[in-house]
């Protein structure tokens, strides 16, 4: 029976902060396998967590025997409620977790403005928020998880209240909280930091100055949505492609090649108040608490 391989730990999130940068950094670390391509949506799908372990480990993980450390990236984990028990099942205790949190309100925009690139949001950001409650009920009933992915602006910024749900399964020490600031500001620092975390060696030297995913538009919205929508193309290219890693990588090549620099529309002073006191002042003042940190930046 082939060996069933899997990860030892997991980047939780969260969404819109550099986890894709710090996936590319992590890779090239010898001591380091990393999942096939990132964001597997194992434990947070059930499309694919029917598929049970064996299929998770041969899908992603099948050539990292030799590794020290073996570990996937998908952000949307953190604000998947389902996610914590699945993972103490499927890996048991022992797994740690890497967890980047940005300024919630900044967080929320940048989710809000990929969207609206994509040509799926047509409200303002202060609407979009009054309605994302309604919205994410209707997504949840209809059992469309990639909508909810699209329009969780907010509730992904939840943030006290989403590490309390992993807290309750997982031990706090088993998690690294790096805040996105340090992670732009004090890179080196912060990726010693992780890798003392993970029990590997600092030694090694990385291209630790990548920007991944900078703000940036499709320069064809058609070619993206046919790229993310059931279409009869995306059937054939299953038929003719079966593996799903080298799909994923033609994707991801795809999406790159269209991919152009965007300028970045920034909030007034106004809007960010707003926000700050309407959504998000209270589990900023909860995460505080919970993880014994200031977050007084957060808060300006």
């Amino acid at each position: 029976m082939d060996e069933i391989i899997l990860p030892n730990f997991l980047c939780l999130g969260a969404p819109k902060s550099a986890t894709t940068s710090l996936f590319e950094i992590l890779k090239q670390h010898p001591e380091i396998g990393l999942s096939s391509f990132k964001e597997t949506h194992f434990f947070d799908t059930d499309i694919n967590w029917n598929k049970g372990k064996k299929w998770y480990s041969d899908s992603y993980f099948s050539n990292l025997t030799t590794k020290k450390r073996i570990g996937e990236f998908t952000p949307s984990y953190l604000s998947k409620e389902i996610c914590a028990q699945r993972i103490k099942d499927t890996l048991e205790d022992k797994v740690k977790f890497v967890v980047i949190l940005r300024n919630p309100i900044d967080r929320a925009f940048s989710h809000y403005l990929h969207t609206s690139r994509d040509e799926y949001e047509k409200l303002s950001f202060i609407e979009s928020l009054s309605k994302e409650t309604e919205r994410l009920e209707s997504f949840v009933k209809e059992k469309d998880d990639l909508s909810y992915a699209r329009f969780c602006y907010k509730d992904s910024s939840m943030y006290s209240s989403h590490l309390k749900n992993y807290f309750n399964v997982f031990n706090k020490e088993q998690f690294c909280i790096i805040l996105f600031n340090d992670f732009v500001k004090n890179r080196s620092s912060t990726i010693n930091k992780i890798l003392r975390f993970l029990d590997l060696s600092t030694e090694f030297k990385m291209n630790i100055d990548l920007k991944i995913n900078p703000a940036s538009e499709a320069r064809s919205v058609n070619l993206k949505k046919i790229m993310t929508k059931k279409s009869i193309i995306r059937t054939l290219l299953k038929y003719l492609i079966p593996s799903l890693s080298l799909r994923q990588k033609i994707k991801n090549k795809i999406h790159e090649r269209n991919n152009r620099a965007a300028v970045k529309p920034i909030l007034t002073t106004e809007e960010r108040l707003f926000c700050y006191n309407n959504y998000f002042k209270n589990d900023i003042i909860n995460l505080e608490e919970l993880l014994n940190i200031d977050l007084k930046d957060w808060k300006e």
